[in-house]
Parts: structure tokens; sequence; C-alpha cells
């Protein structure tokens, strides 16, 4: 996200006037003060990059596009969500086809687990109590891949997901080692629990029962095939039979497409 991005829904939003100059001027910061006040924000000490970011992301949020949290962090549920309206805005469509690749299926134990439209019988009701429950400890510290500044040691999900999500990362650390890991960046986490629609479709994501996880988005962009996608290699090939073996699916592997997508949940 730019500051002309910013500009623009800032501009949609009521609060800025002028020009889309792509310069963080007097009156585009006036227009994010004024976001952060009608949104009762709390940005002391932010940065005026990060500001700027989260008064774009607030105005997203507020558009219906969810971009995750309002934190300042540009990262690919913010591009996701600023794709969605650019594309409404002109009149176009951002959905992305997720018809399944014939054929494929890696491992029985898949099975286990229900379709997308069995999620709410299976999982209980999205973004209730469950959804956060289950808290997933790592083998070593991983970093935010939209902040690489902080890195975590555990993360919630689904409470029927924790033990499953647990053991991928630690077979991967074992198969792997924690250098190699990191080489290939399988240490970038993307988020999991996220309540919000599915990218580029209206039913619900998997997110939002904290039944799947992003891994290095930057690499592996939502509409990206094999022929871009970095985890579609086959120095990978190890770590997705960890995934499968535990029961998820990738839905790179699934669909051609999302290759960081990891969901404990059919396609």
């Amino acid at each position: 996200m730019n500051i002309r991005d910013v500009q623009q829904l800032l501009a949609k939003a009521g609060h800025y006037k002028g020009a889309i100059d792509g310069d963080a001027g007097p009156l585009t910061l006036r227009a994010v003060e004024a976001v952060a006040a009608r949104g009762d924000h709390d940005w002391r000490g932010w940065s005026e990059a990060r500001k700027l970011i989260a008064a774009g992301q607030a105005v997203l949020a507020k558009l219906g596009h969810a971009p995750g949290a309002i934190d300042g962090w540009a990262g690919h549920n913010t591009a996701e969500a600023l794709t969605a309206w650019q594309s409404e805005m002109a009149g176009l469509s951002a959905a992305v086809e997720r018809t399944p690749v014939a054929g494929v299926v890696a491992s029985h134990l898949q099975a286990a687990f229900p379709q997308p439209r069995d999620m709410a019988a299976f999982y209980g009701p999205a973004g209730g109590p469950e959804a956060t429950a289950g808290i997933v400890f790592l083998p070593f510290p991983f970093v935010l891949a939209w902040n690489r500044a902080q890195s975590i040691a555990t993360f919630r999900c689904h409470r029927r997901l924790a033990a499953p999500m647990t053991a991928i990362f630690n077979e991967t650390a074992r198969h792997f080692g924690q250098a190699e890991m990191i080489r290939l960046r399988l240490h970038l986490f993307g988020g999991c629990f996220n309540h919000r629609p599915m990218r580029g479709g209206t039913a619900l994501s998997t997110h939002a029962w904290g039944a799947a996880i992003d891994i290095d988005p930057e690499r592996n962009q939502l509409r990206w095939g094999r022929d871009r996608a970095a985890l579609a290699g086959p120095k990978y090939d190890a770590f997705w039979r960890i995934v499968a073996g535990q029961g998820a699916t990738s839905l790179g592997q699934a669909a051609n497409r999302d290759w960081m997508h990891i969901q404990f949940a059919g396609l």
C-alpha cells in the first residue's frame, strides 16, 4: 500500500480533498488524524509511515474488505483487501478460481476433516471461542511475514487443531533443521485465525475457524500458480508430505492457487 492508495481511500471515506499525488503533506496527515479520531484509534508513538498504512487499513475495514489487524503493517491481508476494493471501484472482479486439480489426494488422513460447507458443523461457529482456544508451540521463534522485526513462539488456532498444527512444525524442524527451515522461509508466519470471508470469494475463509495457516505469503501469492510460487518447488516436497500426514490440505497442491495456504478442510 503506497501513499496514493492511502489518499484514494481517505478521499473515499470523505476525509481528504487534495490531489492523489503520493505526497503525504499536511492535508493527507490531517485526514489520517481524522480517521484515528473517528475510530478511536491510539497511534501515538507510531511513525508517520505506519500511521498512513493504519489509516488505509481502517478505511478498508469500514468498507468491508477485511485488511486484518489495523496495525500499520501492510502484509498480504492488507494487500488483498486493497486489491478487492480497487477491483470493485473499477467494476472488475477479484474472484479467485479454486477448482480442484483432478486426482490430487496426498493422504487418506485428509478425509478426517470437513468440506468447506460443513465447517460450522465440525468446528462450531466461525469466530467462536473454540476458534482461538488452541495454542501452537513452535520449535523455535518464527517471524511475522508482515513485520519481520517481530517474532513469535506460539500462535492461536482452533482447539481441535493445536496438536496437528504443532506436529507439522515440529516434524518439519526435525526433518530440515532450524537453519534450513529459515533458509527455505518456512518460518515466515502469515497468520492463522482471521474472521473474514475468503479472498476473492464471499463464503467465510477457513481462517475464520482458526483452521488454516499461511506461510511465506510474499513468495506464494494468492493468484500465483506453480510457475511462480516458491512453495511449489521440489525442495518443499518433504514439507508437503508432513502437512498431508497430519491431515491438512495445501491449496497450492489441491488447486494450484494460494500456495501459502494450508487448511484443515477439503476444497
